[in-house]
């Protein structure tokens, strides 16, 4: 038993804080700020073009581009005739099984036209699957 209290004195004593000394401390030095360093800037993101699925800008210059704007316009001139011309043109494809070719066409005296063409893998022809009149 005696023992047993011996070891639990030393153990609780183990366990006590450490008293402070009695003499006064040396003074603390002031402490030095640390430099911090700016974080370095984002690495840029790579341009990986057009993504599966999604839109990307397309060139009016392009072929296939011409070609599905032509079939918009032809649907522009059937569904509403007008002597009005094609004023302002934005292009964007999506790939999917073929090519989605979304336009936005403006005619001259205001009218304004958002038009999907879709062109199937192939030989196929081109054609109008979305055709609105906004103003």
């Amino acid at each position: 038993m005696r023992l047993m209290s011996a070891a639990l004195i030393l153990s609780l004593a183990a366990c006590a804080p450490a008293s402070a000394p009695a003499s006064d401390p040396a003074p603390a030095e002031p402490a030095t700020p640390a430099a911090v360093e700016p974080a370095p800037a984002p690495a840029p993101t790579p341009d990986i073009g057009p993504v599966a699925g999604g839109y990307a800008p397309a060139s009016l210059d392009d072929e296939g581009v011409k070609a599905a704007l032509a079939v918009a316009t032809d649907a522009i001139y059937t569904r509403n005739p007008t002597r009005a011309l094609v004023e302002k043109t934005e292009a964007q494809v999506q790939v999917v099984a073929g090519l989605n070719y979304a336009f936005d066409i403006t005619m001259t005296g205001g009218a304004h036209y958002k038009i999907v063409v879709y062109k199937p893998l192939g030989d196929a022809k081109p054609e109008v699957t979305s055709f609105e009149k906004v103003g």
